[in-house]
């Protein structure tokens, strides 16, 4: 969501078709656990190959043709991160279809469907945790799922986390909050890591503040070839951060069914 959308969102939250759960709901299709944490029963059936890809993409809602978008730019990547995912029937069809083992955190349930980021793999997550944060203007939650996958060949798995970064803080402080709330997961933990989403990355200030964080993480950004990445301001909104991989190719896909491009990246354990 971009900042031209605070009205909207101050619409939508007054309309009273919003409802904010009070737990941190974490589901698959198959049940809703009131739980922050969830560990599957197929925990390390299936791991992510050596050699992996990565299709991160706020899909605005499903409100255009993403199904052909998806189709066409997917290509069989091992993950898939969505932003703004509305968990309607048509994407737990499509995602089954795909053979896609996924988990969504609920944010906020719109006319009573969950909204919020979607992370969907082709391997097992050994576990999946979910964590959300109020917009300070509107009230509305965004949401952090993080998702742990056995590697190949490897004793470390892979912690990818997928974010929708707070939109409406004037003076950074919520912002900085939720990459904090990253730091948390993130920090101490020493296997290979991407971070990947909507960063709301909208004017220098935030540019700032993801810099020095991505710094004190140890993260490199993954620069695409072409960059087609939405822009605010001249700003990249969407991005994907990595340690302790690497990287082997990265492109943005341009959209007409979201207001965001999409990202693609293929990285290798080294």
């Amino acid at each position: 969501m971009k900042p031209l959308c605070l009205t909207l969102a101050a619409t939508l939250l007054l309309s009273g078709c919003i409802d904010v759960p009070e737990k941190k709901l974490i589901h698959n299709g198959k049940a809703a656990v009131a739980l922050e944490c969830t560990r599957p029963a197929e925990a390390t059936s299936s791991p992510l190959p050596s050699s992996f890809s990565l299709f991160s993409w706020n899909i605005y809602k499903q409100q255009g043709d993403w199904q052909a978008e998806l189709n066409d730019g997917l290509n069989n990547h091992d993950l898939l991160l969505l932003q703004e995912a509305n968990a309607s029937p048509d994407l737990h069809q499509w995602l089954h279809q795909q053979d896609y083992h996924w988990f969504q955190v609920a944010a906020f349930n719109w006319h009573g469907v969950s909204n919020g980021v979607l992370t969907a793999a082709k391997g097992h997550a050994s576990q999946a945790c979910g964590k959300r944060l109020l917009e300070p203007a509107t009230r509305i939650p965004k949401s952090v799922l993080f998702s742990y996958y056995p590697l190949a060949g490897s004793t470390q798995q892979l912690l990818v986390a997928n974010l929708h970064a707070v939109n409406f803080s004037l003076r950074g402080r919520t912002y900085n909050e939720q990459l904090d709330m990253i730091s948390e997961v993130i920090g101490d933990y020493s296997g290979p890591v991407i971070v990947a989403g909507d960063f709301n990355r909208w004017n220098g200030r935030r540019e700032g503040f993801l810099t020095r964080w991505a710094k004190k993480e140890q993260l490199t950004e993954a620069l695409p070839a072409p960059d087609v990445r939405t822009r605010f301001w001249g700003y990249p909104l969407d991005a994907v951060f990595y340690r302790g991989l690497t990287l082997d190719k990265a492109q943005s896909l341009a959209s007409e069914a979201s207001d965001h491009s999409a990202l693609q990246v293929h990285f290798s354990v080294p």
